[in-house]
């Protein structure tokens, strides 16, 4: 496929550039609709695992199956409808603000995210099926029609974020709303990931040292380009504000309705949904992180060395101790903190259910080691995003 860039505007426009000559449209309500499917994926998601721990059985149109379909729907059509307006109806002006594809169409970036987002999406789903019954339930999240499902959230929700960027950087609308709705896209986005990454994110992992590793490339690879993206003091404290409630309230939510197990073997009799573990507190280290990126004057390396400084020694500062809390107290196991739920495959009576086993506790070197790794790392993976920011900030098709 070819992308070209449009010709250069008329003389009547080009003396005040795109920003000017496209940029009193409101927003479209396409840039509502990426949004909220990038919100309703990431909650069929989670619904979806609770599913599995709770229920077991897999249909392919079980209820967190149509949520999470029906928002790479909302994200394809709205695109797809917003390409095929801009080419057909709207006026050279406005089709300078787009970019073009095959000579014919012209698009925002972020739609055609979307779009390839939402087309693997869709295609997973057929293909999720028939593997379900060629090899039975899935053993791992990362099975090939889960990549593929995953990829495809990634590219929508990243359609996303580039679509909303297009209307901040050119001050469309309402800045505050645009704020919002990417705060939203991002959250889902960052919760996808961490996700993607649970077998290395749970709550037993987090006194080993490859939970920091993990979390520092995760976390750092995104949060300092979303927190130059949004133009905002506290960006990055907003989008892990709205991922700790996002996974907080489903947890909450979710063991409000009833679910029994309909597949053996079921050892653990359960009556309501089983949630996903307490979100981790990814909060606090943005917050430092925010005020990092206030402060100009350092260089980029410099500042990307700081940001990964802060996050990995405020993350392990407070995720080892709440490691433990959640783990082993009986304060916990309740229906804020969630630590007695439980998956109904496994015995009630495991000897390690609210222990950490000792392949669980990294020693002192180990852990220290693996920390610096893991700054050494989200230092590259900061400097990317940092670079990453600025490229969303100029984005203007």
């Amino acid at each position: 496929m070819s992308i070209t860039i449009p010709s250069p505007l008329t003389s009547s426009t080009a003396a005040t550039g795109p920003r000017a000559a496209a940029g009193r449209a409101p927003i479209p309500l396409s840039i509502y609709a990426v949004s909220l499917a990038s919100l309703l994926t990431i909650v069929g998601i989670l619904w979806d695992i609770s599913w599995h721990r709770s229920i077991g059985r897999d249909k392919f149109l079980s209820p967190p199956h149509i949520l999470v379909y029906l928002g790479a729907i909302f994200a394809g059509l709205f695109s797809g409808v917003q390409v095929l307006y801009n080419s057909i109806f709207r006026r050279e002006a406005a089709k300078a603000a787009n970019i073009r594809i095959w000579g014919i169409f012209y698009s925002p970036l972020g739609s055609l995210f979307c779009i390839w987002g939402a087309i693997a999406m869709l295609t997973s789903a057929p293909f999720d099926d028939w593997w379900h019954n060629a090899y039975g339930l899935d053993v791992t999240i990362l099975s090939p029609p889960h990549t593929l499902l995953a990829m495809g959230m990634i590219c929508l929700q990243l359609g996303a974020c580039v679509s909303i960027c297009k209307y901040l950087n050119r001050e469309d609308g309402n800045p505050a709303l645009l704020q919002f709705l990417f705060v939203v896209s991002a959250l889902s986005l960052l919760t996808m990931v961490y996700t993607l990454f649970t077998d290395y994110l749970h709550v037993r992992a987090m006194r080993g040292g490859l939970f920091y590793i993990v979390a520092a490339a995760a976390s750092l690879l995104l949060l300092p380009a979303f927190g130059k993206a949004l133009r905002m003091k506290w960006g990055m404290t907003a989008v892990t504000g709205g991922y700790f409630l996002l996974v907080a309230f489903s947890n909450w939510i979710l063991q409000l309705f009833p679910a029994e197990p309909k597949l053996g073997p079921i050892l653990t009799h359960l009556t309501h949904f089983q949630p996903a573990n307490f979100p981790a507190l990814v909060i606090i280290p943005a917050m430092a992180m925010d005020l990092i990126l206030q402060r100009n004057g350092s260089g980029a390396w410099v500042k990307s060395l700081w940001l990964s400084l802060a996050f990995v020694t405020l993350l392990a500062a407070v995720q080892y101790p709440l490691s433990g809390f959640l783990q082993e107290s009986p304060y916990a196991r309740n229906w804020f903190f969630t630590a007695n739920t439980y998956y109904f495959g496994l015995s009630p009576n495991a000897p390690w259910r609210y222990k950490f086993r000792p392949e669980d506790i990294s020693p002192w070197p180990a852990l220290l080691q693996a920390l610096a790794i893991a700054v050494v790392l989200g230092m590259v993976c900061a400097r990317l995003s940092l670079r990453w920011g600025r490229w969303m900030q100029n984005i203007q098709r």
